[in-house]
């Protein structure tokens, strides 16, 4: 898919407050959130690719998706080069939202000018030291745990100059995938309560109920002596 072309002195987009839903979903949890959200495009941002390319079809997501979960599922802990690239697109109902720019005759960086879902691989751990789980921790040690979607609530415009709301500003498309999302999470998956040493702990990074079957041999869960309760 063709993206408007621009110049180096086009900035990329200036956000803050962002807003993140993150979810360890099965492979079917997934083709369904992908179903109920429409029409939207993935493109990877922020590296050189060949022009009029840098789009991540669906399929192909899911494919990287699929084999991901399929190894957590047999108790092996993939890696991450294996998935990180992949679970970093960005997700836009209008490719209004992306600008590309010429590198080298045949190359392209593509950039974003206005709000966008950012896609990144989610992890999280748990501290022993004040019993607490945690999103998005360094460490080679972490718990994969599916993808982290992210959307900011206040933006600079690129022509004005001024500082905006998301949801008050023309540019709100992708508020409105935003919240469909949101939505599809509340509806499909849980706060997962995680049990460490005879104590449960429900916490906010969600679990897709389908992930229930299995989600005990999750590797690194395995390894560390946490479990998730299933009934």
């Amino acid at each position: 898919m063709t993206l408007r072309m621009s110049t180096t002195d086009e900035q990329p987009l200036q956000a803050s407050k962002w807003l993140k839903a993150a979810a360890l979903l099965d492979i079917g949890e997934m083709q369904n959130l992908f179903e109920n959200l429409g029409s939207f495009t993935l493109f990877h941002c922020g590296s050189i690719t060949p022009l009029n390319e840098g789009q991540l079809s669906n399929d192909e997501f899911l494919q990287h998706y699929q084999f991901y979960i399929e190894t957590l599922k047999s108790g092996i802990l993939p890696e991450p080069g294996s998935y990180q690239k992949w679970f970093s697109p960005v997700m836009t109902a209008a490719t209004e939202a992306l600008f590309a720019i010429p590198v080298s005759g045949d190359k392209q960086l593509i950039r974003i000018a206005k709000p966008v879902i950012q896609l990144q691989a989610h992890n999280l751990d748990f501290s022993p030291l004040d019993k607490k789980f945690r999103s998005m921790v360094f460490g080679a040690d972490n718990i994969p745990w599916g993808i982290q979607f992210s959307f900011p609530q206040i933006y600079q415009d690129h022509t004005t100059k001024n500082i905006e709301q998301v949801r008050h500003s023309p540019d709100a498309s992708n508020a409105a995938l935003f919240q469909n999302l949101q939505k599809w999470m509340r509806q499909q998956t849980i706060p997962t309560p995680f049990i460490v040493e005879d104590t449960l702990y429900n916490v906010p990074m969600r679990l897709g109920k389908q992930c229930l079957a299995w989600i005990n041999r999750h590797p690194q869960l395995v390894k560390k002596g946490i479990t998730v309760k299933t009934k």
